[in-house]
């Protein structure tokens, strides 16, 4: 009797440790992902795509030299009232947020030509004109506006949110970004894009 209730047990045990490694393996194996479980709070864009800003100029000054840092770009297709500045200035405060990371990461403002830029006064903000398609094309993605993007230090577009902005949403994917992304190649392509 008591031999029986020890095999019992034996084969309880390994079935508590084994049964949920098995099913683990079978679910990933057979490509399964919990749906709706996602830590991003904008949308990520499958695949990545190459943000094409050789058609894009300054509104004042030169062209700045963006391999190698993050991009919080922000498309306007109108002249920036009052609701642009605001959010430019809910994006500033974000990108101040991250403390030691802040030169990593630039705040680009893009609109096409004859619409009015943000004023001189956002300093923290490069003004850049781009063809109307390109703007477009940053502004709606499946007929939803765009607030804000995130284009990483390659100068990939992986990130969009949709509006009402959610910065503190769009700050903590942006640290998750950056704590993942190697500060080693960043300087790399730095160096190679001041280099051309």
């Amino acid at each position: 009797m008591s031999r029986t209730k020890g095999r019992l047990q034996l084969l309880f045990l390994m079935g508590v440790f084994f049964l949920p490694v098995i099913a683990a393996v079978i679910l990933v194996s057979s490509g399964y992902m919990p749906g709706g479980v996602t830590t991003n709070h904008g949308t990520l864009v499958q695949p990545a795509e190459q943000l094409d800003t050789k058609n894009w100029e300054p509104v004042r000054g030169e062209a700045p030299v963006t391999g190698g840092l993050w991009q919080i770009v922000v498309p306007f297709t109108a002249d920036c009232g009052e609701d642009c500045q605001a959010r430019l200035d809910l994006l500033t405060r974000a990108r101040v947020a991250l403390d030691r990371s802040i030169d990593r990461v630039l705040l680009v403002s893009v609109q096409p030509p004859g619409v009015e830029p943000p004023p001189e006064s956002q300093d923290s903000v490069i003004a850049m004109t781009a063809p109307m398609a390109s703007v477009n094309a940053l502004a709606q993605a499946d007929g939803v506006a765009i607030a804000a993007n995130i284009v990483d230090y390659r100068g990939y577009h992986v990130m969009r949110y949709a509006e009402p902005l959610d910065a503190a949403g769009l700050l903590d994917d942006l640290e998750k970004l950056l704590r993942l992304a190697k500060e080693e190649a960043e300087r790399r392509a730095r160096e190679e894009a001041l280099a051309q």
